[in-house]
């Protein structure tokens, strides 16, 4: 990935992604991306600039070749692998984003209205659809 070293000291480095903002899920995807990395304390993304913030508790040329490696199209892949090394302390400790969380609550709360309001003939149909037309949150 093409990236500008913006500023750097002993444990914490600020870079340019790009010169235009970042989208909402390419900002997720960084961070989630970056967070679950060994090394890697907090992880700051600055959408507005295009940017993030990494700090860390290893040697900075490990930061500077992860970012080399790092491509927003690989994310699933990436994300895959990683989820096989994160320990259950490590998923305890991430939050949701609000927006999500809000999202997902709306949802819960939409499926349990149709379970509760709709007969069960109609349950079983819609929830057999939503299987078979299954989508991203």
């Amino acid at each position: 990935m093409y990236y500008h070293i913006e500023a750097q000291s002993k444990r914490r480095i600020r870079v340019r992604l790009r010169s235009s903002k970042l989208t909402e899920e390419e900002a997720r995807i960084l961070e989630y991306a970056f967070s679950g990395m060994p090394g890697v304390t907090k992880v700051t993304v600055y959408r507005a600039t295009g940017g993030c913030a990494l700090e860390f508790n290893c040697r900075v040329d490990e930061i500077l070749g992860r970012l080399d490696r790092f491509r927003f199209e690989n994310v699933e892949a990436f994300a895959r692998e990683e989820e096989k090394r994160i320990s259950l302390k490590e998923m305890e400790s991430r939050k949701l984003d609000e927006q999500l969380k809000a999202k997902l609550r709306l949802r819960i709360l939409a499926e349990t209205a149709a379970d509760i309001a709709l007969p069960m003939p109609v349950q079983i149909g819609y929830h057999l659809w939503q299987m078979i037309t299954l989508k991203k949150l």
